[in-house]
This record gives structure tokens, C-alpha cells and sequence, in this order.
């Protein structure tokens, strides 16, 4: 509870200050979703203590990190997944790690840091043979000093392996961060200055590509003013740019709707539509249940509606660029195709839900991992940050301050090639894990016929 908790305390300030549904309701939604994902933590434990074996070093180095990477990997899917939180993420800027990125992705670098703490802990636990008046490393020791400097070195070699390309020319790209509260956002009285603002900036930005975040503009295409995507439109090709915006579209002739990126530079207005949406943030699983509940806490209602699985990456400034939206940075796998098809990623978000906290600065980990993962340049427009341009080595390239109005103007080349991730995604880390399982359970029961 409290790992999640710490990590993900920025529900509470979304329910309590933003949407306001009162202390009590934020309280409860804050416990009930950190417990629905501690059960994932008290599974792997449980595990753990089911196939545990009587080497200390093979539990901590070994069992242990498979049993905690297999929790996180149901996570991200189960009940249409959480990745968020996952322990490979604070290993984005390690230098001895981030090279594992593009060959085991987030769960390999996951299950490293875990044998890493692992051995860590078996030298505390038993520091009396290492390092006392007459030390006594036994054997299991020794290999697993042998094994915590091979995986260091192997690190090491493969922080600057290239398995991409350059393509084409740099493209200088302009992200708009408009840092519009939510307040305003939402206020048709103010609605006309928000649309007037962006204009004023696409105007003055000289850039190949120009992008504004997630719902920049709240409502459909078909209600804006006359004329006003013409104009802007317009007002970027001047500047010799193609213009992306975020905002709500039609997907079918039901009237169904999704957050989108809508290619406003082209004929008929190519979109990529949010397939990934949160739940009961963007939809309402099982609406017949939960209903009731939304009515009696006061909560809005959501029907967004997911895109398709196949969509194309958009062809801007000659360059191939695969969109994301919001959290759906966080799927690993479920971009990699996208990203393969691709030479640049680009994530459209708009985190003003979450005030200050650190949820911002959470999902650019998340974008930081698909870029190493990949070996892409990752693209991030936000409205109030984190607005961003990581390498494909994951650095971060250039960013705006958080909660300010600005546009910010890099260069990034677009890339070709794939990443062992790319070719084989989870299947090479999940199928150790469970071999690393099933030969620990083996190995216990045996044990036990043999005590028997």
C-alpha cells in the first residue's frame, strides 16, 4: 500500500482538487486503487515464499527478482493494466543499465535492478563472512560476486550499441505549451482567448513540425469557429510547418468519440485515435455497475471510445512519426509495431489533471524507457509540462519549465532499424522468468519428497 501510495499519491489531488469530489470520496479512491495494485506485491511474495530454495543467493539474485517482475508484468495487463510504477523505470539515466533497454525492455531491466538489490542485501546479510576478522566467502558467494561484475560490464559495453540508423534529414520540430489551466480550459467564455493565443504562437514558430498536446482544443473540429483550422493551417505553412493538434474526433458514423491526434496539414485530416484509454477516466468498465456509484459520488460520466490497433504513423517533414497519447506511453508492448513502422515517436499528454505533483515528471520516465527501448527519438507535447525531446539513448535533449507558457524549438533525426525489443518483445524475459519458477519449484518439491 505504501509503495503505490507514494508513487501514485496524485490520484487524491486529481479527485480532491481538480475534480473535486470531496476529501472522503479522494480518500477512498486513493486506498481502494493503491490496494487493488498491492495485490500484485502480496502475489509475488506469496510466490516467493511457495518456490523459495535453501541458497540464499539464489533466492535474492534469482527467484526473487522473477517472482517481483512476473507481478509487474500481470500488472500491466490484468484488468487493462497499470504498468506505471514498475522498478526499472528509476534505472533510465543508469549508464550501467540503460543499455539492456533495447534488448530485454522495461521488465529485463526490471528483474537487473532486482538482482542487483538482491546481491546488495546478501552481502548485508551476511557481512560477518565478507568482511570480518576472518572471512569465509563460500562458493555460492564468489560466483555471485562473479555474476554482479558481469552484469556491470556487460552494461557497460552495450550502453552505445547501435541497432539504428539515422534517416533522412533533421527535422526541427515546435511543441506549444500552452499551460491552460483546467478551469480555464473548460470556460466557453475564455474559450476564444485560448484559441486566439495558439493562433498568435503558430504564427511566429518557424518549424518543420508543429504539435500541440492532448485536447488543445476541447471540442470537435466541426464546432470550432469558420474558417479557424483554415487559418492556422495557413498561418503554419507559411512558416513552412505541418501542424498536429490534439483534440476530441468522430471515429465512426455512430457518433462514437476519441481523444486524437488530428493531422490538420493534410486533406480529409489523418488522426490517430487513443486505442489504450483509462479506465473510468476515459470509459466506465461494466457502466451497469458502476453507474450507480458515479451518480451517488457526483463523479462525471465518460464514453470515450478506443481507435483502432493498426493505424498508420503519419508522414510529416518526410519523416515516419507514431503517436501516443497520454498514458498510453506506458505499454511497452503494445508500441514496439508502431514504433518499428516508424523513425520517430511522439506522445501528445495533458497532465493539468494532476496539478504539481510528481505524476508529471513519472511519465516522462515512462517516454524516456520506450525511447531507449526502441532506439527512437521520443517526441512529448504536454499543456503544462512535462513538454520534452529525449534522445534515442534516453537523455533528455531539450525541455520546457513546468508550468509555463512557451514553445519549445529542437532538432531530432529520424531512425530506421530494429531493436532486439523490438523483434522479440517480453516473450524472452517472461519465458525465463517462468523457467527461473518452475525449475525453483521443482527443486522444492523434491526437496520435500526427499525430507518425506
Amino acid at each position: 500500500m505504501g509503495y503505490f501510495t507514494a508513487q501514485l499519491y496524485w490520484i487524491f489531488y486529481s479527485l480532491n482538487y481538480i475534480i473535486q469530489t470531496g476529501i472522503v470520496v479522494a480518500i477512498i479512491s486513493q486506498l481502494a486503487f493503491s490496494g487493488v495494485m498491492a495485490f500484485f506485491i502480496v502475489f509475488s511474495f506469496l510466490l516467493f515464499s511457495y518456490v523459495r530454495t535453501k541458497s540464499t543467493e539464489i533466492n535474492y539474485l534469482f527467484i526473487f527478482p522473477s517472482c517481483w517482475v512476473l507481478g509487474e508484468w500481470l500488472r500491466g495487463w490484468v484488468l487493462t493494466g497499470f504498468p506505471w510504477c514498475d522498478i526499472g523505470y528509476s534505472q533510465v539515466s543508469n549508464t550501467l543499465l540503460t543499455g539492456y533497454f533495447p534488448i530485454l525492455g522495461i521488465y529485463g531491466v526490471s528483474w537487473i535492478s532486482l538482482s542487483v538489490i538482491g546481491f546488495l542485501f546478501v552481502v548485508i546479510r551476511k557481512r560477518q563472512n565478507l568482511l570480518g576478522n576472518a572471512p569465509q566467502i563460500t562458493r555460492a558467494q564468489r560466483l555471485s560476486i562473479v555474476y554482479f561484475m558481469l552484469l556491470a560490464l556487460i552494461g557497460y559495453s552495450l550502453n552505445n550499441k547501435q541497432y539504428t540508423e539515422p534517416y533522412g534529414r533533421q527535422i526541427k520540430v515546435a511543441l506549444i505549451q500552452g499551460n491552460i489551466d483546467q478551469e480555464t480550459k473548460w470556460d466557453s467564455r475564455k474559450f476564444l482567448r485560448n484559441l486566439d493565443m495558439y493562433a498568435k504562437v503558430i504564427a511566429r514558430t518557424k518549424a518543420d513540425l508543429i504539435i500541440l498536446p492532448e485536447t488543445a482544443f476541447p471540442i470537435f473540429e466541426s464546432n470550432l469557429p469558420a474558417y479557424y483550422l483554415n487559418d492556422i493551417t495557413a498561418l503554419a505553412r507559411e512558416n513552412g510547418a505541418e501542424l498536429v493538434i490534439g483534440m476530441p474526433q468522430i471515429i465512426n458514423d455512430a457518433g462514437d468519440y476519441a481523444s486524437a491526434a488530428v493531422d490538420v496539414s493534410k486533406p480529409g485530416h489523418p488522426y490517430y485515435a487513443k486505442t489504450h484509454l483509462v479506465p473510468f477516466g476515459e470509459f466506465t468498465p461494466l457502466a451497469s455497475i458502476w453507474g450507480g456509484l458515479y451518480r451517488l459520488f457526483g463523479l462525471p460520466m465518460v464514453g470515450f471510445s478506443a481507435g483502432k490497433l493498426d493505424q498508420a504513423p503519419f508522414v510529416l517533414a518526410s519523416q515516419k512519426i507514431a503517436f501516443n497519447i497520454c498514458y498510453e506511453n506506458g505499454f511497452a508492448n503494445e508500441l514496439v509495431n508502431r514504433a518499428s513502422n516508424s523513425t520517430i515517436m511522439a506522445n501528445i499528454s495533458d497532465l493539468v489533471w494532476f496539478g504539481n505533483t510528481h505524476a508529471k515528471d513519472e511519465h516522462l520516465q515512462l517516454s524516456q524507457a520506450r525511447a531507449l527501448e526502441n532506439q527512437r527519438y521520443f517526441i512529448q507535447s504536454t499543456n503544462t509540462g512535462s513538454s520534452a525531446i529525449i534522445k534515442p539513448n534516453g537523455e533528455i535533449q531539450s525541455r520546457l519549465p513546468d508550468y509555463e507558457s512557451g514553445v519549445l524549438i529542437d532538432y531530432v533525426q529520424g531512425r530506421i532499424g530494429t531493436t532486439p525489443y523490438q523483434h522479440y518483445t517480453n516473450y524472452p524475459i517472461i519465458c525465463g522468468v517462468l523457467l527461473l519458477l518452475i525449475l525453483a519449484a521443482i527443486s522444492r518439491m523434491i526437496t520435500f519428497y526427499r525430507r518425506s
